[in-house]
Formats: structure tokens, C-alpha cells, sequence
């Protein structure tokens, strides 16, 4: 897994995208920019996407979506019923 960096693009990119065979593309906080044109500069106006982005294998995916359905509240309310069960607390 890479290091999050700033990425821009013409089109509205996917949060998720298939580059080469078990490697991903993954991108957060899409934002829309809009620029105005700017006569002085001889540009017209023109609509990006700038977001984040890192590749991230297939099975780092996997691994990080398994780590997101942990409930880390009730696994903590589990282990202080636990140690209050033992007389620990």
C-alpha cells in the first residue's frame, strides 16, 4: 500500500478502480473545482476533480475492509464486562 497524494482529473474519477490484475486505485474526498476563465491568461473556463489517491493491492483491500466491520465499542464494553466478571475491576 502507497502513500496517500493529490491527484486531478478531467472527469469525475471512481473511488475505486481496477488498474492491473489484484491492484487498485483507491481515491477519497473527490471535489468538484470549477475555474473561471481568464482572459489575461488566454484560458477558458474548465470543471476538475482533485482528490487523493493510493495504489492498494487486492488483498490489502480485503484486509482493510475487514478491519472497518470490527465494532471496536463493543469489543471494548466486552472486555471491561470481562474483567469486571474476574474481579479485576
Amino acid at each position: 500500500m502507497k502513500d496517500w497524494t493529490r491527484e486531478r482529473c478531467s472527469g469525475r474519477p471512481e473511488e475505486l478502480q481496477v488498474i492491473a490484475p489484484g491492484l487498485f486505485m483507491q481515491r477519497r474526498n473527490i471535489e468538484k473545482v470549477e475555474h473561471e476563465a481568464d482572459e489575461a491568461a488566454g484560458t477558458e473556463a474548465f470543471t476538475e476533480y482533485v482528490c487523493e489517491s493510493r495504489e492498494i493491492t487486492e488483498s490489502e483491500y480485503a484486509m482493510l475492509g475487514s478491519i472497518e466491520q470490527i465494532n471496536t465499542d463493543k469489543a471494548i464494553d466486552e472486555y471491561t464486562l470481562r474483567l469486571m466478571e474476574e474481579g479485576v475491576l
